[in-house]
């Protein structure tokens, strides 16, 4: 058992792609574009061939990282080009390349900030990731005025701006202009709360709130929102960061009085998995996973199965989490009839020794794979190793 275990370590890992990690958008390269702009981000393309080897590990052991999900899906529009798909012509004679995977950023001008060619582990992409926002940073340009001494409204906004889209700290000067201000009401002043409000424990994030009704004329319900969401998503972010469970509940009682009850009801379930899975409680974190599924997830195969990838990654020997990883796992598979499905719930089986179920359950992956005219190599390596 354990020589299977040693053979077939490779192929668990690879085989759980997009779980947790990055979320590839799907549209057309003209609607990512209009996206970026929208949301004053660069594009993250990974340029890649389907026999690449190096974009495959990268694929398998890289984007599926959930510090690299974290960090891109929250800073960039991210998208894969097969640069041999007829679909992705106009993108390929645009940005033609001679080695896979090419990696680059791009604005929504469509001008390339950054590029590198070649696979990057977890680090070097990260490493990337930060050199490509550093291209779009132009803080410096504000930071340098308000040294000087100027602090007029305009100024202080789009430094505050060009902070935020940067991913740096922006509280400080945030605070340095509002405390100052009798009446935060105005026309000048609503947009530096909008813009500085980033963290819901923040005091900025409580004039927010008090002036809901002006905010909402100005930038409308929708924004609104999602600027109480991001606030929320970013003090959970530090809640794990510190180990806080006071920050952590501030965040989901923050999002329950100014959220809808379905949007709050979702994000306290999201929260309760980052921090749990963050701090390394077991226990808690297990409850939250039944919690998800029960309430937000248990219709939707994909999302389960990316639930179940988490699990493993995260709690590969922990035995309670693996009991339950199974039992979302088979249902993943006999609900989505996926071949990467029953293949992720045969691994499982595996892990928990049973080896016979482990065999149907791959066998079964190689069936769907067949039927579906796809790539059955790990699947063949992993039964072979099963003897």
């Amino acid at each position: 058992m354990k020589k299977i275990f040693v053979g077939i370590a490779f192929v668990f890992i690879a085989f759980g792609i997009q779980a947790q990690g990055i979320e590839f958008y799907h549209g057309k390269w003209s609607e990512a574009l209009e996206k970026a702009k929208k949301e004053e981000k660069l594009i993250f393309v990974d340029a890649f061939a389907k026999w690449c080897g190096p974009c495959k590990r990268m694929a398998a052991e890289t984007f599926t990282q959930p510090k690299v999900g974290e960090f891109f899906n929250k800073h960039f529009i991210c998208m894969k080009m097969d640069m041999e798909e007829e679909a992705n012509m106009d993108f390929i004679e645009k940005y033609p390349v001679g080695s896979y995977p090419t990696l680059m950023f791009i604005d929504e001008k469509g001008k390339i900030v950054k590029k590198i060619v070649g696979g990057q582990d977890v680090n070097g992409l990260l490493a990337f990731g930060k050199s490509g926002l550093a291209g779009l940073d132009n803080s410096a340009e504000y930071e340098k005025k308000y040294k000087e001494g100027d602090h007029s409204p305009e100024l202080v906004y789009n430094y505050i701006r060009a902070l935020n889209r940067a991913g740096k700290p922006s509280l400080k000067i945030t605070n340095e202009y509002l405390i100052k201000q009798k009446n935060l009401g105005t026309t000048e002043t609503l947009p530096i709360v909008f813009e500085g409000a980033v963290e819901c424990d923040a005091k900025v994030f409580d004039y927010l709130i008090e002036n809901k009704t002006k905010v909402i004329s100005l930038y409308g319900e929708k924004a609104f929102n999602e600027r109480v969401k991001l606030a929320c998503e970013n003090t959970t972010d530090k809640a794990v960061k510190f180990k806080n469970p006071d920050l952590h509940d501030e965040a989901k009682n923050k999002a329950k009085k100014n959220l809808s009850s379905a949007e709050s009801d979702a994000f306290a379930l999201d929260a309760d998995l980052k921090y749990y899975l963050g701090t390394k409680n077991v226990k808690k974190y297990l409850k939250a996973c039944s919690n998800c599924v029960r309430d937000d997830i248990k219709n939707d195969p994909a999302k389960l199965h990316d639930l179940v990838m988490e699990m493993t990654r995260n709690f590969a020997d922990e035995k309670d989490v693996l009991k339950s990883a199974e039992k979302f796992a088979k249902r993943a598979a006999e609900e989505g009839k996926q071949a990467n499905y029953y293949f992720s719930y045969a691994q499982i089986l595996l892990k928990n020794k049973k080896k016979d179920d482990a065999k149907k359950a791959a066998t079964k992956a190689m069936e769907i794979s067949k039927e579906q005219q796809k790539d059955a190599s790990q699947i063949e390596f992993f039964l072979q190793n099963l003897g």
